[in-house]
């Protein structure tokens, strides 16, 4: 990705050098500073789910720490986006624009008028993608505010005890096959299942019946209760086994995105090639006219 970003740039600064043919030249130069800009941005991975799932506390789980502000966690209505900060800062997005709730706190504003948070916490897993907590979800009209056009990387949460009910098959066929061709179904509550067995039947069923639905299936302890993971001992456990299947589907994710932007590129590079060859075509008559009148 490094590479396509340094090509980017050195695309634009010679276009820029090149504007003089047609101001065209410079908008193609332009549309390669917006795709540099896209390109930039870290991975956004998103949790979803119904209520009581364990979204929270999956985010927590991937976290590997409880860093969430006391102050703006109640609030669960709104989507929660997590970011890497050096310091803990809490940030609500409205119309209007945005608050800092550290500093003001929500009381003084209508929190009704919020429609996001965003959170940035000294978390080491934050440096690689971004993380959403979402609000329950019973409709597909709730997916709207969620933008999940933004997103790159969706993590269904169901309940490992009553797994994949009829009412998640449908609000999850109503999400775009682009998002669901790389998306993980989280099984939370794993603790839950009585023994290995169990859990081979879940999985089992899982699969069968979730087909060509989501790219990998996991089962996590991720209940909230604290006992099934201890912080910081991520390895050989279910966290570590979402952990992996998480990066491997954010590289295939990364892979299509670098030639899906390599494409784009060039498409817009060839596009200001043209513009220069016509500027040089109109350039000749002109300098010959000047000629013959002296």
């Amino acid at each position: 990705m490094q590479g396509l970003l340094a090509d980017l740039r050195e695309a634009q600064a010679k276009l820029r050098l090149r504007s003089d043919f047609d101001p065209g030249v410079t908008g193609c130069a332009d549309a390669l500073a917006r795709l540099e800009a896209r390109m930039s941005l870290r991975p956004r991975v998103v949790v979803l789910g119904e209520s009581n799932a364990g979204k929270t506390s999956l985010v927590n789980l991937l976290l590997d720490q409880a860093l969430l502000p006391e102050s703006v966690v109640a609030n669960t209505r709104r989507p929660m986006v997590l970011r890497f900060a050096e310091t803990v800062l809490a940030t609500g997005i409205t119309h209007s624009g945005r608050l800092d709730l550290r500093r003001d706190g929500i009381e003084p504003h209508d929190g009704s008028a919020l429609e996001s948070l965003e959170i940035g916490l000294p978390s080491e897993r934050l440096a690689s993608f971004d993380l959403v907590d979402t609000p329950a979800l019973s409709t597909s009209v709730q997916l709207d505010p969620l933008r999940l056009g933004a997103a790159d990387l969706l993590l269904w949460c169901t309940v490992a005890t009553q797994a994949w009910k009829e009412s998640e098959r449908r609000l999850w066929m109503t999400i775009s096959g682009r998002h669901r061709r790389y998306a993980i179904l989280v099984a939370t509550h794993e603790d839950s299942l009585r023994d290995d067995e169990d859990r081979r039947k879940i999985r089992a069923r899982l699969t069968a019946e979730t087909a060509e639905c989501f790219r990998a299936i996991a089962l996590v302890c991720a209940t909230g209760r604290g006992k099934c993971v201890s912080l910081g001992q991520r390895e050989h456990t279910s966290a570590a086994e979402l952990d992996a299947l998480i990066a491997n589907s954010l590289s295939v994710i990364a892979r299509q995105r670098y030639r899906a932007g390599y494409r784009l590129a060039n498409h817009i590079v060839g596009r200001a090639l043209k513009l220069m060859e016509r500027g040089r075509r109109l350039s000749v008559p002109r300098l010959n006219s000047l000629a013959t009148q002296k």
